[in-house]
């Protein structure tokens, strides 16, 4: 098992009432290109996604490099060998930049190289500063493929990558260069998974699997692709942080969602109470206090929904290393809410609550950003209504209001 980068054994998938994938073994060593070329249905994606450990196992396990990534309890590893992804729905988040969707997979990879090069084969670099809301179809769909590459171009050790229908969209000229990369790193020793119908992939493969197995492809000897040596430059770190932070700054998306509650939510208050009609130490005034704060925190973690586009989510939950997030935007707007309640109410300003209230945006925004990603894995996760799980917060927030007034806080 430790010979092989990629280990399947005996992995079974459902998929709703269907069995998709059944006592499954595969086992792929360094320098070999796997092509899966089936018929619709028959569970191409679904092996590269169980191979990446998105996909819940009935029973069976996945290795990588020898190291458990998942098996039939659920129970999953954090990769300790960075692979490349490159999923069918892209997983790209279009308020991103390219490049930034780039640096973010060279990131994850632990090195960085220059990315001039690689996309100039691609036609991409006059739009490397780009969002990637703003790119055609196909030039998204280069940006999730190179993506997907990366791992192989940063690293001189063997990898794994994992493409899903890399060819779709693409121009012939872009088709060509991918299969001269593809071949390109079969030479450094990484080995390649392809789900693809496209029959020019079949020249640049070593096994194809099919529902006749794993059945190795007979070629001549594999044509020399020589690259320019990329000189490695550190990787930056806190790269979930990092993203979340810059997305948040881009599209103001924490102000634009939690904050609009936080603001309506005080002012409906405010126009139905008269704050200097409640007696000091309260419940029903540190309730008010609260009550914004509260309300934009209920809204979730807005990040969890730009990153349902085009399974951006996916992409990162397959790499392990944490999910971007909003949690420093939302403690700052609890804080101005939070804030803005005293003035309002005209009250002697306390430090301690504006804290206080920042502590609780962010805590109740990471408690329902929980229930959103519990659903995540399904094939249909907004369906599944895990917000109707919320109304249990009022309770720990009723707790939190009564011990601000036994507190003497106001």
């Amino acid at each position: 098992m430790t010979d092989a980068l990629l280990s399947m054994n005996n992995v079974t998938v459902r998929r709703g009432m269907r069995t998709v994938l059944s006592k499954l073994n595969l086992q792929v060593s360094s320098g070999q290109v796997i092509l899966f070329n089936g018929t619709n249905g028959e569970g191409k994606s679904t092996i590269i996604e169980t191979a990446t450990g998105l996909i819940p196992l009935e029973s069976g396990s996945v290795h990588h490099h020898g190291e458990l990534l998942i098996d039939k309890s659920g129970k999953a590893g954090k990769p300790k060998h960075p692979f490349g992804l490159t999923l069918q729905a892209d997983g790209c988040m279009g308020s991103q930049r390219m490049e930034e969707h780039l640096l973010t997979a060279m990131d994850l990879t632990g090195s960085r190289i220059e990315m001039d090069s690689m996309l100039e084969r691609y036609n991409l670099k006059h739009r490397k500063h780009d969002l990637i809301a703003q790119l055609s179809g196909g030039q998204r769909r280069k940006v999730a493929m190179l993506a997907g590459l990366i791992p192989g171009f940063t690293s001189s050790d063997p990898r794994l990558i994992f493409l899903d229908e890399p060819g779709s969209g693409l121009d012939q000229a872009s088709r060509v260069s991918l299969i001269e990369d593809i071949h390109y790193l079969r030479g450094k020793g990484h080995a390649l998974l392809i789900a693809s119908h496209n029959k020019e992939f079949e020249e640049c493969a070593t096994h194809q699997y099919n529902s006749d197995g794993l059945v190795e492809i007979g070629h001549g000897p594999s044509p020399t692709i020589t690259r320019e040596n990329e000189r490695l430059i550190p990787a930056k770190t806190s790269i979930a942080l990092r993203t979340g932070i810059v997305t948040n700054n881009r599209t103001m998306s924490t102000l634009a969602y939690n904050g609009v509650a936080g603001f309506l939510t005080l002012g409906i208050l405010l126009a139905l109470v008269e704050p200097t009609k409640l007696d000091t130490g309260t419940i029903q005034r540190s309730g008010l206090i609260l009550s914004s704060a509260f309300a934009a925190g209920l809204v979730g973690d807005n990040m969890i929904q730009l990153l349902h586009e085009h399974r951006s989510l996916a992409w990162w939950r397959a790499h392990k290393q944490g999910i971007p997030s909003s949690y420093i935007h939302g403690a700052v707007l609890g804080f101005a809410l939070t804030l803005l309640t005293i003035f309002a109410m005209d009250l002697t300003i306390s430090w301690e609550l504006p804290l206080i209230g920042s502590f609780l945006t962010t805590s109740t925004m990471f408690l329902v950003r929980m229930f959103d990603l519990t659903s995540a894995r399904l094939a249909r996760p907004r369906a599944a209504f895990t917000r109707i799980l919320t109304p249990i917060l009022i309770l720990p927030f009723a707790l939190l209001v009564q011990w601000i007034t036994d507190s003497n806080l106001i």
